[in-house]
């Protein structure tokens, strides 16, 4: 019972406790901003994905059909490998319904 009493009155005890205190916050900071991070890139192409669509309307008269040929005429670059994109046509002179996630790593 001795050595369990000196450890708690150690100062390296409660160094050891502030240094494992400290890592555990910088972590819940980490991934709080790697969060918020992802929601805003997620909400920038969202945004580039209706812009794109916005501009084709204005060109030519009616929305596209598919991402894909905003991709092809349109210079919109999507990383595939990190985003799924949603976009469901609704005619050509509606606004079409635009959803953007991150893929799970």
């Amino acid at each position: 019972m001795g050595i369990v009493v000196r450890i708690l009155k150690s100062r390296t005890f409660y160094a050891l406790v502030l240094a494992v205190a400290t890592v555990v916050a910088a972590f819940v900071v980490f991934d709080g901003i790697s969060r918020q991070a992802d929601a805003n890139q997620v909400e920038f192409l969202q945004n580039a994905i209706r812009r794109s669509a916005v501009q084709c309307y204005a060109l030519e008269g009616r929305f596209p059909e598919d991402v894909r040929y905003l991709e092809e005429n349109y210079a919109l670059i999507i990383d595939r490998t990190r985003y799924n994109v949603y976009y469901e046509s609704m005619g050509g002179n509606l606004t079409p319904q635009i959803r953007v996630s991150i893929i799970e790593r």
